[in-house]
């Protein structure tokens, strides 16, 4: 009894009109004999003495009423509360081994079906976005709208990387920077990729050595292995014979033994995506069994009181309406754990099994109703179940529904209500600065895409002008040539044409060798920029030189962006080098 205390103790005020009415009740009883008590003593008659009980049970029953309304309460139950603060990133291999054909119709278009395949399981927590080639690079932060990603992996593809190459853990290196960052010391990096050399696996345990990140493997491929075939039909060569590409299971099982992830893969079916998917379903920070993952909430005891309340309402009816007007005019808190209903009980069992669509149409309770609606993705269901509730977990609940709709401002203001109720609740802080770092990324993405509207517009006004100009250009060019034409005699004509013939005789078409643009398989698996590379890295490159005058493509956007990581780490190398 060393917890016990009462949930809502300003019913107490209610006491202070029974010490008013009290003392009036007992006065008017003495009053209230037919014959004045000085004229039945003249008359010699003894009148019966007033009873008090029912005054003493009515204020009995009053003072058991308040008690049960301030709700005594000596034990508490837990509520399930779901926290968003987890983390996931998906790291996507984008080298050219990508294009083996052995999973039809080549490993890229699979690797890019299931990763959107993944992104409607992943509710819970925020995903980031990796691509990598010979090196790591940021796609997209952190967020948990599923939409940002879905519009980006179709247009991921070796052709946006800057450095070629195979290198798995630069990806596993840029996933781990990326929840750092965020301020996540614990996650998942779901890795996407054909395989790795042992170096490279080697390098990929050095970066996870002393971090708590769970890293979990798609392997996109077969063991036998096929050739690599590029988007031009050539084949990759590598010292004349076709690259043969296969998949190293040893290599990439080390990585996962040794974080604790799993590995599969990729199937036809949908198979190896849902195991992934289940395993890392729910972030890795909030997965965590117990007392953590769940908030005591105190349980009223107060319709305990009910059994003496209704004993005395049965002497109530019998003596007169007074004790049962009070029953009927005092509310009765509703009582969540009634032992004569069972409904919830049975409900809360259906919950159990995961089944809870079902278990929400069961409670009757509207904190387990708007709970069960959550875990069966009915966010509206879960908001109108919830709303009316101002308990701290059902405010906390009602704030992650708001979140997993993509209302992130009422989201924020529901926590932030809370918080005002439970200063230190701990969980309600860090979901309060994931919806407000998704509301700041939703605004600047709406910003971008109106800028890049602008853009597109001012550049199509540009571009029709620039027609406009060439084509009077050409009109008055081609006029120029008539009327030259008309003033040159016969035999000009004839001597133009000769010298015309012979100039273009003099300058034979250059000879294109069949495969000379092809990157080599030596590149492909040390990521080493070439000699095209540098070029694109470099300062003067057009693209990089404004960025607002890239087309309004995705692709091109992704490239764009990359490169300028690319130059960016150039950049920083080259001062690093200089000190």
């Amino acid at each position: 009894m060393a917890d016990f205390t009462f949930m809502h103790p300003l019913w107490f005020a209610a006491l202070i009109p029974l010490i008013i009415v009290l003392p009036w009740l007992k006065g008017k009883a003495q009053h209230s004999g037919l014959i004045a008590p000085h004229l039945a003593e003249k008359l010699g008659l003894t009148q019966q003495q007033p009873k008090r009980w029912p005054i003493g049970l009515l204020a009995l029953g009053w003072l058991i009423a308040v008690v049960a309304m301030a709700g005594p309460s000596w034990q508490k139950v837990k509520l399930p509360a779901y926290n968003l603060s987890g983390a996931r990133v998906l790291v996507m291999n984008m080298s050219q081994s990508m294009y083996a054909t052995d999973i039809k119709p080549n490993r890229l278009t699979q690797e890019r079906f299931k990763a959107l395949d993944m992104l409607p399981s992943w509710k819970e927590g925020s995903t980031g976005l990796v691509a990598f080639a010979g090196d790591g690079y940021e796609v997209s932060p952190l967020t948990t709208d599923s939409s940002t990603l879905r519009n980006l992996i179709p247009s991921l593809s070796p052709e946006v990387m800057p450095i070629a190459g195979n290198n798995a853990a630069k990806g596993i290196a840029e996933a781990i920077r990326l929840l750092k960052q965020a301020g996540h010391n614990t996650g998942d990096i779901i890795l996407m990729t054909d395989g790795m050399t042992k170096t490279v696996a080697q390098q990929a345990l050095a970066e996870l050595k002393g971090t708590h990140y769970r890293v979990s493997i798609l392997a996109m491929g077969t063991v036998e292995g096929a050739p690599i075939q590029l988007p031009s039909g050539n084949l990759l060569l590598e010292n004349g014979a076709p690259v043969m590409s296969k998949i190293d299971i040893g290599t990439l099982m080390s990585i996962t033994d040794s974080t604790g992830g799993v590995l599969q893969m990729a199937q036809a079916t949908d198979n190896g995506v849902n195991a992934i998917v289940n395993f890392t379903a729910k972030p890795l920070a909030s997965g965590k069994k117990g007392h953590e993952k769940e908030l005591q909430e105190r349980l009223n005891g107060g319709f305990w009181l009910i059994l003496p309340l209704l004993l005395l309402a049965l002497l109530g009816f019998r003596r007169g309406i007074v004790l049962a007007a009070m029953f009927v005019l005092l509310p009765i808190d509703h009582a969540q754990a009634s032992p004569w209903t069972n409904t919830n009980r049975q409900a809360y069992e259906i919950f159990t099994d995961g089944n809870y669509k079902q278990a929400a149409q069961d409670f009757t309770s509207p904190q387990w109703k708007g709970i069960a609606e959550y875990k069966a993705k009915q966010y509206d269901q879960a908001i109108e179940t919830l709303k009316p509730l101002q308990d701290p977990t059902s405010q906390y609940n009602l704030g992650n529904a708001y979140a997993q709709k993509g209302d992130y401002k009422q989201a924020a203001a529901t926590y932030e209500k809370v918080l005002q109720q439970q200063p230190d609740f701990a969980d309600a802080k860090k979901n309060l600065a994931i919806v407000e770092q998704a509301e700041k990324q939703r605004q600047q993405q709406e910003e971008q895409k109106k800028q890049a509207n602008k853009d597109q517009q001012q550049q199509q006004g540009q571009q029709g002008n620039k027609d406009q100009q060439q084509q009077t250009n050409q009109q008055q060019q081609q006029l120029g040539n008539e009327n030259k034409q008309q003033s040159m005699t016969e035999a000009e004509k004839k001597q133009q044409a000769e010298h015309n013939a012979q100039q273009a005789l003099s300058q034979p078409g250059k000879e294109v060798k069949q495969g000379e643009n092809q990157p080599s398989a030596v590149t492909m698996q040390q990521g080493k920029p070439s000699a095209d590379q540098q070029q694109v890295l470099s300062v003067s490159n057009p693209i990089l030189k404004k960025l607002e005058q890239v087309p309004d493509d995705t692709a091109g956007l992704i490239r764009a962006q990359l490169m300028l990581q690319a130059q960016q780490r150039a950049e920083q190398q080259q001062s690093n080098k200089s000190w």
